[in-house]
């Protein structure tokens, strides 16, 4: 079928890039950078110097930016700049722009940028006569006003806008403005000459519906000499692609406003921003007349709320915190602090990776210390007995190796080094090493218990997954990898009554072996791994919410979305609500899905959690140009999770978008972003590299790839990925083959600490599995949901794509997004031919 198998294409992965990924030293990147080709320098990372050409004096304020890379940077008063943006890449048509009043302005293109690449450069810009202007005359004839009309910005406050508004116009006299309002479309756009008067703008700007999402990159400047942008500066589905040398004023009254983009609008164009939420209209105009870059505002007057999240063993980083009824998310620091734009009465819930969520009540501004709480499934009671020498064993349970006296409890957990190498059946294993567990008789005889179960049902088994109610005799004491045992309670919590007794969770070092590629070795290795249940189809319409059953009820497309429309005032930050309705509507009506996907987009654009899954919705709608903008918004939350970059050179190739995912790629196996950590997704990203490869060898600049990566043989018969929103999402995929053999695939806490652990670290929630070469038949695929549906924001989606015949021109991919929740039970997603 193919001339270089699977087994070699990985192996050529290794070669490539775990040989060099894995060197830390330079002379390995410079291996990596000649091996590739002078062009892999794919992103647009540089930092400088800039000078006068004259003096050599450093150029305070200079500005630096990429024509298609949206707003730049300036320099710092010694002159110097630091330009990163990974995400980006350096087109033929991208121009480097160096400027500076009095200055003459430099422009590189295409290769001459790549050639800064990681390097410290300087440039010298030569000076100009300034012209001199004729006294008493306006510079300002034209000014395009933008006003933004979307969701978000509903609750502006109209009346201070305008009163500064009109002040500022009355002052420019005579221009023509050419006004827009939009939201992710042009809303409405008029022409107007104006001699102070802009009566007739705020008319039409008091008749204005405030809906959908932002998008900066609609709009066009024209022949603007300034630009007023009145926005919160959330530009969910885009931003301005190229800044034209003209100020803009960015003008808000929002307290949570987008600060940071807006200053940075304001700065590189010399422009202004004020924040009227913390600022008088007074303050404002003198502002707007002096023309500096954007108005000071001391950080006492926001409304911040500082804290510190915390276990017993020190700080946490990265715990997720929101306030109630809001979406937008916030983190720790790597010390547990935060800071968030809450007031009095807001209640903060604060998760995180094996951790009981918290609630915290906002009573005034002092700094909250919030102490997370470890799930009982990781820890069980403390057992204090005698003073006695400080144990030197340690063990994981999610905060790296901790002295077992630190963590303070008793860990039921053995590992192959505890088992002795004469023990021949589990009861010489388990025997004497639990504290509550009891063995009597020997070997296949013997009868196990475990304190606080119930003594009318005896303690399950779990093996690699499976369950067992009696004793897996057929494991080798030696083959173990380890044993855990899970008490009555937290037994039955996970696996039902049928583990009221307690159960012993078993992982043998078959499930858990690694070959040289480092990937596991045959997940299906456990005996009595047959396949008998009767597991029922997923019923998705049993599982809509009554919302939707509503809908359904109703006559007629039109009269559905009617209805829809009057239950929006009642869930207007619900997102799990816009979600089930875009996922009904797709299928019913998708021109409205549409529109329902926008207001999703503005309800949820501080929550890259959130944000996924309507990048899901976008996937699966195949409106790939509006996913690529979401994803794009995620990496802006989230720049440090390796996730957000694989999902966007994605979208770049199914846009086309080539060459812009052909580098990004580069970039990720390559371990060029610095600072987030490719290394538990090198597997599946080499796959979606040679898809690219072989199927848009001519659109790509392959010579950036060994003559290998490029033929035209590369196939995979079946390649699934599932992705889901909630990192810790708990759940089972089991997979069952033609011959009635399963393997199951768990991502639990408890069962995949280790992966889970992984995930929160390097920001990554999806896997792949490949059918290859297998055998032919009906394949199955069954999901367990886990957890509770106690979810913080939304429950957790997930989205499940298979793909056939992966890497050839008929390739052909089916989707399904399903919401997990403990109605799910266990049941069967999917069933194929292959």
């Amino acid at each position: 079928m193919k001339s270089l198998g699977i087994f070699e294409k990985k192996k050529l992965l290794r070669m490539i890039i775990k040989g060099f990924v894995g060197c830390k030293n330079l002379v390995c990147v410079i291996c990596l950078l000649l091996f590739l080709g002078a062009n892999v320098q794919a992103q647009t990372v540089f930092r400088g110097k800039v000078l006068n050409e004259v003096t050599q004096e450093p150029i305070a304020g200079a500005k630096i930016g990429i024509s298609d890379q949206g707003v730049g940077l300036v320099t710092n008063e010694k002159g110097l700049f630091n330009y990163r943006k990974f995400h980006q890449t350096i087109g033929n048509t991208s121009k480097l722009i160096i400027s500076a009043e009095g200055y003459e302005t430099i422009v590189l293109r295409g290769e001459q940028i790549r050639a800064l690449y990681n390097k410290s450069s300087k440039f010298a810009l030569a000076p100009v006569e300034e012209a001199t202007e004729t006294a008493g005359t306006n510079p300002i004839k034209n000014v395009a006003m933008f006003w933004d009309a979307s969701l978000s910005s509903r609750n502006r406050d109209f009346r201070k806008e305008w009163e500064l508004l009109e002040a500022y116009f009355q002052d420019l006299g005579a221009v023509n403005v050419s006004f827009v309002a939009f939201n992710e479309s042009i809303v409405t756009e008029k022409e107007f000459a104006i001699n102070g008067d802009i009566s007739q703008i705020r008319t039409l700007t008091e008749s204005l519906r405030y809906k959908g999402s932002t998008s900066y990159e609609i709009l066009d400047l024209g022949d603007a000499d300034l630009a007023i942008l009145l926005s919160d500066g959330n530009h969910v589905l885009g931003e301005w692609d190229e800044i034209n040398q003209i100020p803009y004023h960015a003008i808000t009254s929002l307290a949570r406003a987008n600060e940071a983009y807006l200053k940075s609008l304001a700065t590189y164009t010399n422009g202004t921003y004020i924040n009227l939420a913390l600022a008088s209209v007074a303050q404002g105009l003198d502002q707007i007349k002096r023309s500096v870059a954007f108005l000071e505002v001391e950080e006492g007057n926001r409304a911040m709320i500082e804290g510190f999240v915390k276990t017993t063993s020190g700080p946490i980083q990265g715990a997720s915190i929101t306030i109630k009824g809001d979406l937008e998310e916030f983190v720790s620091k790597s010390d547990g602090s935060f800071n968030v734009p809450a007031q009095e009465g807001d209640v903060l819930q604060v998760k995180y990776l094996g951790m009981y969520t918290k609630e915290m009540l906002v009573e005034n501004n002092e700094a909250l210390e919030v102490e997370l709480i470890p799930l009982e499934e990781l820890l069980d009671e403390v057992v204090l007995k005698a003073k006695r020498k400080k144990s030197e064993q340690t063990s994981d349970i999610g905060f790296g190796e901790k002295s077992i006296d630190q963590i303070g409890v008793s860990v039921n957990t053995i590992t192959s080094k505890d088992i002795r190498i004469n023990a021949q059946s589990l009861a010489d294993v388990v025997r004497g090493r639990f504290a509550g567990v009891t063995v009597a008789g020997f070997a296949d005889q013997a009868v196990f218990s475990i304190r606080g179960g119930n003594s009318n049902q005896p303690a399950i088994w779990v093996v690699d997954g499976s369950i067992f109610q009696e004793i897996p005799t057929f494991v080798d004491p030696q083959n173990v990898h380890s044993i855990s045992i899970l008490k009555s309670i937290q037994a039955a919590g996970r696996y039902g009554s049928i583990a009221s007794g307690g159960a012993f969770i078993v992982k043998t070092k078959a499930y858990s072996s690694r070959n040289d590629d480092g990937e596991i070795i045959d997940l299906a290795l456990v005996q009595d791994n047959d396949y008998n249940e009767q597991v029922a189809q997923l019923n998705l319409e049993a599982l809509k919410p009554n919302y939707v059953k509503q809908l359904e009820g109703i006559e007629g497309k039109e009269a559905q979305f009617k209805r829809y429309q009057a239950l929006v005032p009642a869930n207007t930050t619900n997102a799990t609500f816009f979600i089930d309705m875009a996922l009904y509507f797709q299928q019913v009506y998708p021109e409205k899905a549409k529109e329902i996907r926008y207001r999703l987009a503005e309800v949820a654009q501080g929550n890259p959690e959130v944000l996924r899954v309507l990048g899901y919705l976008y996937d699966n709608a195949q409106d790939y140009e509006s996913a690529l903008q979401i994803y794009e918004r995620v990496i802006q939350l989230s720049p440090g999770e390796s996730q957000s970059y694989r999902d966007l050179a994605q979208t770049y190739e199914r846009v086309g978008l080539y060459d812009k995912a052909l580098e990004l790629y580069i970039n990720m196996l390559s371990e060029q972003i610095l600072g987030v950590d490719f290394s538990h997704i090198e597997r599946p990203l080499g796959h979606e590299l040679l898809h690219l490869a072989t199927l848009h060898r001519d659109e790509i600049e392959f010579t950036r790839l060994p003559e290998e990566w490029l033929r035209n043989e590369y196939r995979l018969d079946l390649r699934m990925v599932i992705e889901w929103s909630n990192r810790d999402a708990p759940f089972e995929f089991q997979f069952v083959n033609p011959q009635d053999k399963y393997f199951k695939w768990n991502h639990s806490l408890f069962e995949n600490k280790e992966r889970l652990q992984a995930e929160l670290k390097a920001g990554f929630q999806f896997e792949e599995f490949v059918i290859d070469e297998a055998p032919h038949g009906l394949w199955i695929v069954n999901i367990e949901y886990l957890g509770k549906d106690d979810y913080v924001t939304i429950p957790p989606y997930l989205k499940y794509t298979i793909y056939r015949d992966y890497g050839t021109s008929e390739e052909r991919a089916e989707t399904i997004i399903i919401k997990l929740t403990k109605d799910i039970g266990k049941a069967q997603l999917h069933e194929f031919l292959l």
